[in-house]
């Protein structure tokens, strides 16, 4: 498998829950949650893996996911930052193959995220995966989020189902037709026939409400 970088990749695909190796080839952690930034033209690009359970519990989502939170957030309550997932800013990514590989030793890499008021305005990739989208043919979810070699967020992929749910067998431009197993690759894709690329220009975020709007 060659570095993804290369090419346009997708978020949950590619990133999620993939193991994270240092430059010698010792595990750091797992991908929990990715933090995406807001820029001044209004795009979003990805800055940072997320790592930990502040970064994985949210996604459960859901009451269950917001009772699990807190109760582990009580248990460590003397610690000012038990909320704060560990961030590894992507500036130190290598590639991106099978595993995240970073460009330096692992020896005190992992740090916890600056506060909310720091820096630009920052949201994580979880939060906007749990969203509705309201799109021009009916409510729809997020399947995945597609990114351009800048890590720049490029467009969403929505449809039925959970994110990821794709497998990886949509076509797009630079991808197969023939991909992996016939038989897999035809039930997926029936499955997800009515799911769309939708480029990022013609989507508005509304992070208070949680909500996507399709143009």
């Amino acid at each position: 498998m060659g570095d993804r970088f290369h090419e346009p990749y997708d978020a949950v695909l590619h990133l999620l829950d993939r193991q994270v190796i240092d430059r010698d080839g010792l595990l750091v952690c797992k991908v929990d949650d990715l933090e995406l930034a807001e820029t001044g033209e209004g795009a979003l690009v990805a800055t940072a893996l997320l790592a930990g359970s502040p970064a994985l519990l949210p996604r459960l989502g859901g009451r269950l996911g917001s009772v699990v939170r807190e109760y582990w957030a009580r248990m460590g309550d003397e610690q000012a930052d038990r909320r704060l997932p560990y961030r590894i800013d992507f500036a130190l990514v290598a590639e991106l193959t099978s595993a995240v590989t970073l460009t330096r030793p692992r020896h005190g890499l992992l740090v916890r995220t600056p506060g909310e008021d720091e820096g630009p305005v920052r949201h994580r990739l979880g939060d906007l995966l749990q969203m509705e989208v309201e799109a021009p043919e009916g409510k729809r979810r997020i399947l995945d989020v597609r990114l351009d070699e800048r890590h720049r967020v490029r467009s969403l992929v929505i449809g039925h189902g959970r994110p990821g749910a794709m497998l990886g067998y949509d076509e797009r431009e630079g991808r197969p037709a023939n991909q992996g197993p016939a038989l897999v690759r035809a039930i997926v894709r029936a499955l997800h026939r009515h799911a769309r690329e939708v480029p990022f220009g013609q989507v508005r975020i509304d992070w208070e409400q949680h909500r996507v709007r399709v143009a």
